[in-house]
Parts: structure tokens; C-alpha cells; sequence
């Protein structure tokens, strides 16, 4: 806040102020507003401000002001950072005990949770974790529901965009550091996502994970980017956000000031304190915050309470037997959708959707030239919001119930390589055995490719089901590779005795 040395304008100012002349205040309001006068501000105030200074931003984020009726949902916002200080604040003393190795990694973490509060500890984080994706969709929503985004709150927009990318990219990375069978699982269905992509997909999958599976090396970058990498980025990009939203003001608060407020008004300026119906941010409209963060931290307390943080057996990189790998869940509605569609679909399901998703996330703020800003009045986007956000509840909850046995399916005893082994590898195995190069040097997309094998050797041994890599593979039998599809859900039983059938009738080419 600007103190001027203009004896006129401090003269007008402290007459607003007091609900003098001008008697735009309310009492209440004029008794909560700070000041014009440097003298009469408290002790206090007065040492802070001669050494660390008082300016318009800080006035502005205190006393800026707020219709006195509010809405919970203007808040969702505010209870997404004290999610987000949570998980940095947990995060930390987690530092502590955790060891980002492959071979500690594990047992740091089960000797963690020995204790009540090292098991508290790690529930705050992890539940922590999961309240701040909802929490940043839940917002996002909210935007998209009161048009939020439009004119001149673009780039706040596309700020919120991306911390809603920035926060599942901590929720995943993350997911992996508990180095148990479902972090290593889910993490392998997570990073198999960019193989889709054409061209650089096998290099994107390589990148991420250090090899063409998930190793020590993986953890690593994980780790890295967990803590280090991600963490700087939300951190600068809320700070851009939040300044974003002090600059232009919250959108639903924007909307009762009166007309041409925001073009007049100067940054931490309280002389044109709106009329009644307004009382400052400070103290009001904070307890009232701060009595939500409250709750929201009561909420993943008791969370971690009552539902400790999972922690299964350790990762066993070659023994997927003992466990169905399974997504995040915040992945899958995606995967639900992959189930659901052929398998010509995947790439444009896994990559194309989202990457148009996002880019039209990005550009709605142009997209949209509905004048209006009313739900009702803007039927069309409603309806969109609606039908999308009610498909992503719905695949999800579906996905994350889908986890019984696949269906069973019959084995044929007399297959065709081209109409019953193909089709099997095709649906199955494409992502990783049918690409350039393929995953293990095991290319299945030829019945040369198939009979030459990879780099274990043989793949299949003719008349010889059992002693057949490929069977054993599929079986999670073998001590040489994991469990076959890597990452993914085994075979159906079928299927498995469909191929181990050709091989006993001697892999013909038919």
C-alpha cells in the first residue's frame, strides 16, 4: 500500500475510510481496513514495515475485498495448497528415513511403518497425495463451471492447466518409491503409456526408465524428479498462479464489485472499498479459510488413520505370478476405455485423446466466444464439462473395480498361426514385440521373427510346449524374463493353451 505525501488525497482517503462524506463503508469494514496514515498503524506493523517493507501486493492479498456471503467451492483453490504444503512438509521428514536405492528402498520404508507415527507419517503423505489431485480437478471444474478462464484470466488459466499436470506427475513418480510389487507394477503400466506414441515412443519408455524395464535406475530418476525437478516447477508455477489471481482478482468476487472497479482500482489501494454487501479479506474471509484447510487436514488425518498407506511385499522384478499389476487410479479411466475399444484404437486412445485433451484444455479460453458467463447460459460448454467429467467418473470407477479374473476363453486345439496365434500376439504383445526394435530383440509381428527368438534365445521349441521360453514366459514360470505381457495383466489360461497347441503340433507356419 502506497502512503502518499499529498495532504488532499490522504485527507479523502482517511474520509472513505471512516465512512465520512463519501459513505461507501460500513463500520465493520472501515475498522478492519488499515490505516492511511503510517503513524497510526500499531507498533508492530510499523517495525516490519521499516524493515521489510509494505507493498501493494501484500495490502492487496490482506485487504482486498470479498462479497460477505462465499461459497465453499471459492475455496477449493486454498484447500489444494494446504494439501500441497502437507505433502512438502511430510515429504521431507520422509527424507529422513527413506533410502532411494533398489535394494533399501523397500525395507526403509517397512521399517518406517513399524512404528504408529512413522505409519502416520507415511498415510499423510500418501492420502495427502491423492486429496491433492482430487482437489486440483475438483478446481479446474469449478473454473471451467463459472467460465473462469475467459478474458483477461488466460494465462491463469493455462497456469492451472498445468499444475493439474504438474500434480499427477508427483502423485506417479512418487507411486514408485515404496519399491513394493504394486508401486513396480503400476509404475510398469504407467511408463508403457508413451509406447504408443510413433516414432519416439520405445525412446520416451527408455528414457523413463533407465532400460527397457523398470530397474534401479528407474528409481533413481524417480526419485530425482520427485523431489527436486517437480516440486521447484509447481512451486514457481503456483507462484505465478497465485499472483495471477491477486492481479486479476477471483473470478466470482470479480463479478459482484461494481462496474469498472478492477479498471480503476490500483494494487493495494483500500480508498475504493466497494459499498456494503463487502468486507475485507482479512480477518473474515481467512478464518473462514482457514477453518476448511482445517477440515481438509482432518479429512487425510483420519485417512491415514484408519486406512494406513499400502505397502505389499517387496518388488520382485522377475515375479509377477503373485500379483495383477494394476494402473494409478487416476490412470484408469484411460485404461478402462482400452479394454473397452479394438485394439487398432490403442494408439489413439492412449496417446492421441489425451495429447487433443490437453491442447483443448489449453486453447478453450479462445475456443469458447460465448459472451456469457452464467452455466445456463453457455449450454453447450455445460454440456461437454458434463458428459466428460461423468465418462472419467465412470471408467474409473469401473477400472478400478474391473480387478477379477479376465473371462475365460476357449482353447482351440487344432490353431492356424495366421487366424488364431497372430491375432493373440497382435492384441497382446504389440506394444513391446512389435516395434522397431522390438522389447528383448523378440519380434512377433513375423512367423520368422517368431521362430528366430530374441536375445534369451529360442522363443518357442516345436513339439515341446513346456521346455518353450515363450510358454514359460506367459506362464511366469521362467527365471530368465518376467512374467509375459510385461506390465499388463496376464493372458487368459486359453489363450496361453491355444499357443502352447501349436507349439505341440510343431509351430507350423499355417
Amino acid at each position: 500500500m502506497q502512503v502518499s505525501n499529498d495532504h488532499d488525497g490522504n485527507e479523502g482517503n482517511e474520509d472513505v475510510l471512516n465512512g465520512g462524506a463519501a459513505g461507501r463503508l460500513s463500520p465493520e469494514a472501515a475498522a478492519m481496513l488499515p490505516p492511511q496514515d503510517e503513524a497510526k498503524l500499531p507498533p508492530t506493523s510499523r517495525w516490519l514495515r521499516k524493515r521489510v517493507g509494505w507493498n501493494e501486493m501484500v495490502s492487496e492479498s490482506l485487504y482486498h475485498p470479498v462479497p460477505r456471503h462465499t461459497s465453499i467451492a471459492d475455496l477449493l483453490g486454498m484447500f489444494t495448497l494446504i494439501a500441497f504444503v502437507n505433502e512438502v512438509v511430510t515429504g521431507i521428514i520422509l527424507l529422513f528415513f527413506y533410502h532411494p536405492t533398489s535394494a533399501a528402498a523397500w525395507a526403509s520404508m517397512h521399517a518406517l511403518i513399524a512404528t504408529p507415527a512413522g505409519r502416520l507419517l507415511r498415510g499423510l503423505h500418501y492420502w495427502g497425495a491423492n486429496a491433492m489431485i482430487v482437489l486440483v480437478g475438483a478446481h479446474l471444474l469449478r473454473v471451467v463451471f463459472i467460465a473462469g478462464y475467459k478474458k483477461p484470466r488466460e494465462l491463469q488459466w493455462i497456469s492451472g492447466i498445468l499444475l493439474l499436470a504438474l500434480t499427477i506427475g508427483l502423485g506417479f513418480t512418487g507411486y514408485l518409491l515404496p519399491w513394493d510389487q504394486q508401486a513396480y507394477w503400476a509404475t510398469m503400466v504407467g511408463t508403457s503409456i508413451p509406447r504408443y506414441a510413433p516414432v519416439i515412443g520405445p525412446w520416451i519408455v527408455q528414457v523413463m526408465r533407465g532400460g527397457p524395464w523398470i530397474n534401479g535406475a528407474t528409481l533413481g530418476r524417480f526419485f530425482a524428479v520427485h523431489v527436486m525437478l517437480l516440486p521447484l516447477l509447481l512451486a514457481l508455477v503456483l507462484g505465478g498462479h497465485v499472483y495471477m489471481v491477486m492481479a486479476n482478482g477471483q473470478t466470482s468476487v470479480e463479478r459482484e464489485l461494481p462496474e469498472g472497479y478492477r479498471e480503476k482500482h490500483k494494487l493495494g489501494d483500500t480508498s475504493d472499498f466497494p459499498a456494503s454487501g463487502f468486507r475485507p479479506f482479512w480477518p473474515y474471509t481467512v478464518a473462514q479459510m482457514v477453518g476448511g484447510m482445517l477440515i481438509v487436514l482432518a479429512v487425510i488425518v483420519a485417512l491415514a488413520m484408519i486406512y494406513p498407506a499400502p505397502l505389499l511385499n517387496a518388488a520382485e522384478p522377475l515375479n509377477q505370478s503373485n500379483y495383477n499389476p494394476i494402473p494409478v487410479w487416476y490412470f484408469d479411466w484411460i485404461y478402462q476405455l482400452l479394454k473397452m475399444t479394438p485394439p487398432a484404437l490403442d494408439s489413439t486412445i492412449m496417446i492421441y485423446f489425451p495429447t487433443v485433451g490437453g491442447i483443448f484444455l489449453i486453447l478453450l479460453p479462445w475456443l469458447d466466444r460465448n459472451k456469457f458467463w452464467q452455466p445456463v447460459r453457455r449450454k453447450a460448454a455445460m454440456t461437454v464439462t458434463g458428459v466428460l467429467t461423468v465418462g472419467v467418473l465412470v471408467l474409473t470407477y469401473v477400472g478400478i473395480n474391473s480387478g477379477a479374473p479376465l473371462p475365460a476363453t476357449a482353447a482351440i486345439a487344432k490353431p492356424s498361426f495366421s487366424a488364431n496365434i497372430e491375432p493373440i500376439f497382435r492384441a497382446q504383445c504389440a506394444q513391446c514385440h512389435m516395434i522397431n526394435p522390438p522389447l528383448g530383440g523378440l519380434n512377433l509381428g513375423t512367423y520368422a521373427g517368431v521362430m528366430k527368438g530374441g536375445i534369451f534365445g529360442a522363443a518357442i521349441k516345436p513339439g515341446d510346449p513346456a521346455g518353450s521360453l515363450m510358454i514359460q514366459a506367459l506362464e511366469g514360470k521362467s527365471t530368465k524374463v518376467p512374467q509375459m505381457p510385461f506390465g499388463l495383466a496376464p493372458l487368459p489360461k486359453g489363450d496361453i493353451q491355444t499357443i502352447a497347441n501349436w507349439i505341440k503340433e510343431g509351430a507350423p507356419n499355417n
